[in-house]
């Protein structure tokens, strides 16, 4: 008979124990250059999506056979440059398209805002849990770029990035 040590090496407690686990994976994160935002852009708030970024949420719809790749689909993943400020990016699905908004720390340290600064009109929220759970009761305005509509969408389906 196989002792557990052989059989999962990685559990350190005996099976009577009642805090066995597995050792839980961390995510893999990947950190590549930031594009680069002109003052429009930084204006409304939105980011151009890179084609890898346009396809991630879409990839993790496939990979995991899940809602991902349908409008509402969205992640909260930390930014890609520095993350003083703007510790987080939100990613949304909508139309095909992944619209990624970053999530500011105000200087406080005790609030969050979604996209750049320097706009009028700004929702404040506690924790960036609170801004999520808010947007998924309440329509996201989200702006296109390239034909220049402003869509709504609530976030729907949580995935991870």
């Amino acid at each position: 008979m196989l002792s557990l040590a052989v059989l999962a090496p990685a559990f350190t407690q005996t099976l009577s124990s009642p805090a066995l686990t597995a050792p839980v994976p961390l995510p893999r994160i990947s950190v590549g250059p930031r594009p680069i935002i002109t003052p429009q852009e930084a204006q409304n708030g939105a980011s151009k999506a890179t084609s890898e970024e346009r396809t991630s949420l879409s990839s993790i719809a496939a990979a995991q056979n899940t809602s991902a790749a349908q409008d509402g689909a969205y992640t909260v993943r930390p930014s890609s440059g520095p993350r003083g400020t703007q510790p987080f990016t939100l990613a949304v699905l909508l139309h095909g398209r992944v619209f990624n908004i970053p999530i500011r720390r105000l200087a406080d340290g005790r609030h969050y805002a979604l996209g750049r600064e320097g706009r009028n009109h700004e929702e404040l929220f506690s924790s960036v849990a609170a801004m999520v759970q808010h947007y998924t009761q309440h329509p996201l305005p989200l702006l296109d770029r390239q034909s220049g509509s402003r869509q709504l969408t609530c976030l729907l389906f949580p995935t991870k990035p």
